[in-house]
């Protein structure tokens, strides 16, 4: 008698992508957008404003006698993260369509919604396949990038809600670069009583490998996420979440899974916890979730793939219900500069004083500049207290000098430098 044998379904599936990029040097330049306040009918005007600072065209000297060396050409950028949840299809597709006439692009990274209304931000199935289906249409999109998503897509009961989020570019031959990537971990607002705000959790494991064109610069490995993504969470199919997973699950990715990550890009919607402060009335610190997840990204042998990872991420001022918000910026696992950093950003420490005690996360308001502490990591962020009342949003820019793989350890220190803010009122 021949018994029949059950074959088992994979803990993941993968998408991985491999894009031909320009580097013009070893530096890392990241942005990420903080809108003021979650509003999905103000989200598409925010994200033109913050386009437009990167692609818009020098304007056309004013007369003959103009300087053309004088005309300042848009900034280049390696990252621009916006939060999650952030635009439709048709606001991506739009953009993606004009693409064609702008010189070069670094990755842009946002999480979608299937339309600007303020009702529901997960997608169905036929939603998804639609969506594929008029990226496909787009010129100069190449079609490989999105095999594994639409099959992975097609598997998926038509009933089910997923969280979708983008990373899309201008590669090296100027074509555009899609990667579309689900949600793998289910946060507590996303299991609700009605049905349809039910998000059902993804197996696609998603990396994208930046293949310099110049072979004397190193790839740059980017993981995608959204929010509670980076997080340890207990998962509904009892895997494991996408950092850990890299590690553990890496032979889904084939047989030549990239061997390390060098930065985490998180789209993020999600509720920061305020505090007293000495020197202020209230400050907020990322929860301590997430802390944690930097942490173990730095530190043990279960995520040993982002020993070396910087975390990059973007939220809003205020999320839904007006809950408090911010601190979008960088998690660098090495010491800050020496030197203070600009007005309007906030700084954490992991690490101890000399004095002694535990490791622990200093309060944004403790004095740790100088010799004063042993620092491992520390967090960069917008400091959601000098907002501008009438500020829509604010972006924040900032320069590795060296990604941390790229950085010999017995080099000067460089860490995160060139900061800005940008506000739009």
């Amino acid at each position: 008698m021949t018994v029949a044998t059950k074959i088992a379904t994979p803990d993941f599936l993968p998408n991985l992508l491999d894009w031909p990029i320009s580097r013009l040097d070893r530096t890392f330049r990241a942005y990420v957008v903080e809108p003021a306040k979650y509003d999905p009918k103000v989200h598409p005007d925010l994200f033109q404003k913050a386009l437009s600072a990167f692609v818009a065209a020098p304007p056309d000297p004013l007369d003959q006698f103009t300087n053309v060396s004088d005309v300042k050409s848009p900034e280049y950028f390696d990252l621009l993260t916006f939060p999650e949840a952030f635009i439709s299809p048709d606001v991506l597709s739009n953009v993606l369509e004009g693409l064609g006439s702008i010189e070069r692009l670094g990755c842009v990274h946002v999480g979608l919604r299937p339309t600007q209304q303020d009702t529901n931000h997960l997608f169905l199935k036929t939603e998804i396949l639609t969506f594929i289906t008029t990226l496909r249409s787009i010129p100069g999109i190449v079609q490989a990038d999105l095999n594994e998503f639409e099959a992975w897509a097609k598997q998926q009961a038509s009933t089910s809600r997923f969280n979708l989020g983008c990373l899309f570019a201008l590669d090296d031959n100027h074509n555009v670069r899609i990667c579309l990537h689900p949600k793998l971990v289910q946060s507590k607002f996303e299991f609700q009583p009605s049905p349809e705000h039910i998000m059902e959790e993804a197996n696609l494991l998603t990396v994208v490998t930046l293949r310099p064109a110049n072979r004397e610069h190193k790839t740059v490995v980017i993981q995608p996420l959204l929010c509670s993504d980076a997080l340890d969470l207990a998962t509904k199919r009892g895997t494991r979440a996408p950092l850990e997973a890299m590690q553990r699950d890496a032979d889904c990715l084939g047989k030549t899974p990239p061997d390390h990550i060098d930065v985490v890009s998180v789209a993020t919607c999600t509720p920061q916890i305020p505090g007293p402060s000495k020197l202020t009335p209230r400050f907020r610190t990322w929860h301590a979730d997430f802390r944690e997840a930097f942490l173990r990204s730095a530190s043990k042998d279960s995520h040993s793939r982002h020993h070396f990872a910087v975390f990059i991420l973007s939220n809003f001022l205020l999320g839904p219900g007006n809950s408090p918000g911010g601190l979008s910026g960088i998690f660098f696992p090495s010491q800050p500069s020496p030197y203070p950093f600009p007005d309007g950003i906030t700084l954490s420490c992991y690490g101890r004083p000399k004095t002694g005690a535990e490791n622990n996360w200093s309060q944004p308001d403790v004095d740790f500049i100088g010799d004063k502490w042993e620092v491992r990591g520390f967090i960069a962020a917008l400091d959601p207290m000098s907002a501008a009342p009438d500020t829509v949003g604010r972006m924040f820019g900032f320069t590795l000098n060296r990604l941390l793989r790229d950085r010999s350890s017995w080099a000067a220190h460089s860490g995160v430098g060139a900061c800005t803010i940008r506000s739009w009122p």
